[in-house]
């Protein structure tokens, strides 16, 4: 059953509400482009890399800027599904609890994957990928499973690919868990730390050991990474910095920790910049090479709104952007907290079916 939603779409300082069911009212703004798929054969993907972050002292903490409040339009969404030469897909997810090799990280890091339905039989097709990053307790739990999994990400995906609702995709769960099972935040610790590049061992070897083991479409526009939480922050973290390898990122509810010494290995602003979302969007365009959706529950006490002084929160992560005019996926009316079951597990499908919507498949 396909739940209803509301997503609002930011684009500069006007918004777009989609809201099932409301009758439809053009709006005015010009429309945010969307990928669009094709179907001809891919050539070989060579990467360039993005603009690279300069080091500098640590930026001002200013307080969250004050939103101005803009007119909603309603809309009633047409479900549209990606037109495909391939029939719709049969059978079930393969799920593929293994390890590999880690060449940043000179370990065997264990990873989890699905194969869509229908991988083994259209032997020629080739897939989309969505890395889904897990939060503080998201991994190595009972069964050799992620709360991704345990909330219900691999059933609704098979269910919306069989249905048709979503494109096939290849699902990625890599695990980001240091040997005293600390989360590690998905970046590379710098001096005085560990050094453990936890970024590289993403965005170079999880990316890589997908694309050759596997029938990836290796290419930026059919490349997504998402995460909840500590996991959102690293999906932010990984795609500004990294705007060549990942096109579509989805920030679920991120935290937006920061070298204040909470966390022993973010210990050091002026190495820490390069890899903070915040920092990223001030004083780079990556952003605007990506396709970002951003969410938060109305209930979050978390995240949600920054303590005094601070700009460290979501708002103030979405009024950022607002002031860079940058267009975004924006969400905060969904009831909840900061937890999964009640909150990121029933919104897996509003999560899926927007991946889907942007990833370009074959």
């Amino acid at each position: 059953m396909v739940r209803p939603f509301c997503l609002r779409i930011a684009l500069g300082l006007s918004t777009v509400a989609i809201i099932a069911g409301c009758a439809i009212i053009s709006p005015t703004p010009t429309p945010v482009p969307t990928s669009t798929a094709t179907w001809t054969p891919l050539p070989t993907f060579t990467p360039t890399r993005g603009p690279t972050p300069t080091r500098t002292n640590t930026p001002t903490i200013t307080s969250t800027p004050t939103q101005t409040s803009t007119p909603t339009i309603t809309l009633t969404p047409t479900p549209t599904l990606t037109p495909t030469p391939w029939s719709r897909p049969t059978g079930k997810i393969t799920r593929i609890d293994t390890k590999f090799h880690s060449a940043a990280l000179n370990e065997d890091r264990k990873i989890l994957i699905y194969l869509p339905p229908g991988y083994s039989v259209q032997a020629q097709r080739r897939y989309p990928v969505l890395i889904m990053l897990h939060g503080y307790g998201g991994f190595n739990l009972p069964n050799d499973s992620t709360e991704w999994e345990q909330w219900g990400l691999q059933t609704d995906a098979e269910a919306m690919m069989l249905s048709g609702e979503i494109q096939p995709m290849i699902i990625v769960q890599p695990n980001g868990y240091m040997a005293d099972g600390q989360p590690s935040y998905f970046f590379n610790h710098g001096p005085g730390t560990d050094g453990k590049r936890w970024g590289d061992y993403i965005w170079q070897d999880v990316v890589n050991y997908i694309d050759a083991n596997y029938r990836t479409l290796p290419q930026r526009e059919s490349r997504a990474i998402g995460g909840f939480s500590l996991g959102g922050q690293g999906a932010l973290s990984l795609s500004l910095s990294h705007p060549e390898i990942f096109k579509v990122v989805g920030a679920h509810s991120p935290s937006f920790r920061g070298a204040d010494g909470s966390i022993p290995y973010i210990n050091d602003w002026n190495w820490f910049n390069q890899f903070d979302p915040i920092w990223l969007v001030r004083y780079t365009t990556n952003v605007r090479e990506l396709t970002l959706w951003l969410d938060v529950a109305h209930g979050d006490d978390k995240v949600r709104d920054c303590g005094e002084g601070s700009d460290r929160c979501v708002e103030a992560f979405h009024a950022l952007l607002v002031s860079k005019n940058i267009s975004h996926g924006w969400l905060d009316t969904w009831p909840g907290t900061h937890e999964g079951y009640s909150y990121w597990g029933p919104h897996i499908p509003d999560y899926l079916r927007w991946y889907s919507s942007k990833l370009v498949g074959q």
